[in-house]
């Protein structure tokens, strides 16, 4: 099942409430403190995502019970990655749109 979670936009600038993903050396908001549901990302230099889609367009996001099972056949330019404990990520095209798939883990 697929569930829309939110709207990813780049930033370089710091916003408030900004979480540090160490994993993928990112700081990002919780889109559940948004009542848009948008998540600001902002990236290291270094970050994974830095050459990636994700670093240079925004994204919409949703949650799904079975990241694998939900890639297959997709575009997929980021493979799952764990982004924190127990949240996997992984990003593909779609019509020209990024998209974010979000598995958390015994959700």
């Amino acid at each position: 099942m697929r569930t829309f979670h939110h709207i990813g936009l780049v930033t370089d600038t710091e916003k408030p409430g900004e979480m540090y993903f160490e994993n993928l050396r990112v700081w990002g908001t919780n889109p559940d403190d948004d009542p848009n549901k948008v998540e600001w990302v902002r990236l290291k230099p270094d970050s994974p995502l830095a050459d990636t889609p994700v670093a240079k367009m925004p994204h919409i996001s949703f949650a799904v019970d079975d990241l694998d099972a939900e890639l297959a056949g997709k575009d997929v330019v980021v493979q799952p990655i764990e982004a924190a404990e127990g949240i996997r990520i992984a990003y593909f095209m779609q019509d020209g749109a990024l998209v974010e798939y979000l598995e958390v883990e015994g959700a």
